[in-house]
C-alpha cells in the first residue's frame, strides 16, 4: 500500500474525515461501516480512539469546526480593522468554507439527528451561538445599539444557512451568493 493509500491513524486525521463524513451525512445517516470506510480503521481502532462510540466522534468533531470557526470567523471579526473590511473577511471564508453553498453545515446536518447526545448537541449549537454573539459584538463596537447588533448578527447567519439549504436543493450557487450580499448590506447598513 502507498504512502497515499494509507489510512492516517492520528486522531486529528480521523477527526478531519469524520467531519466531512457528518457534514455530509447527518448524525443517523452515518452508519459504523461508513466511518470505517471513510477513515479506514475498523471497530477496535475506532474504538481506542473514541472509546465513546459514535457520541464521542461526534463530540470531537464539534470541537473541531468549533475551532476552525474561531480560528477564521470569530477572531477576525473581534479584529480592530473597519466593520467593513471584517464583515467582508467573515463572508469571503464562509463563502470558501462552504464552497460558495456547495458543502453542507455542519450544524445542520447533525442538528436533525433526533439521536445525538445532549452533550453533544450542545457544543453542534454553540457554534451558531458563538457566530452570532462574535458579529453581533463586532457590529455594537461600531456604534450599532445591542438590540439591533444582535437582530442583524442573528438575520445574517439565517440569511448564510438558508441560503445553503436552497442553494443545494436547487443547485444553485446563485442563491448563496445573493443571499451572502443581502447579509453584508444588512449588516453593514448605517445605524
Amino acid at each position: 500500500m502507498s504512502a497515499a493509500a494509507r489510512p492516517s491513524h492520528s486522531r486529528d486525521e480521523i477527526v478531519r474525515k469524520l467531519f466531512d463524513l457528518f457534514r455530509h451525512r447527518g448524525f443517523e445517516g452515518a452508519a459504523l461501516s461508513d466511518i470505517s470506510e471513510a477513515t479506514g480503521l475498523g471497530r477496535s481502532s475506532l474504538y481506542h480512539h473514541f472509546p465513546g462510540g459514535k457520541d464521542e466522534m461526534v463530540s470531537a468533531v464539534a470541537d473541531f469546526a468549533h475551532s476552525q470557526i474561531e480560528a477564521n470567523i470569530l477572531a477576525p471579526l473581534a479584529g480592530d480593522t473597519p466593520l467593513a473590511e471584517r464583515v467582508d473577511a467573515m463572508l469571503q471564508t464562509t463563502s470558501e468554507m462552504y464552497d460558495c453553498g456547495r458543502e453542507p453545515c455542519l450544524v445542520a446536518s447533525l442538528m436533525v439527528s433526533p439521536g445525538l447526545a445532549p452533550e453533544s448537541a450542545g457544543k453542534v449549537q454553540a457554534i451558531l451561538k458563538d457566530w452570532i454573539a462574535a458579529l453581533a459584538a463586532a457590529l455594537e463596537g461600531a456604534g450599532i445599539p445591542a438590540a439591533e447588533a444582535k437582530r442583524r448578527a442573528t438575520a445574517a447567519i439565517i440569511d448564510i444557512q438558508g441560503a445553503l439549504l436552497v442553494a443545494r436543493a436547487s443547485a444553485d450557487t446563485g442563491v448563496f451568493t445573493g443571499a451572502m450580499e443581502t447579509a453584508r448590506r444588512n449588516l453593514l447598513a448605517p445605524a
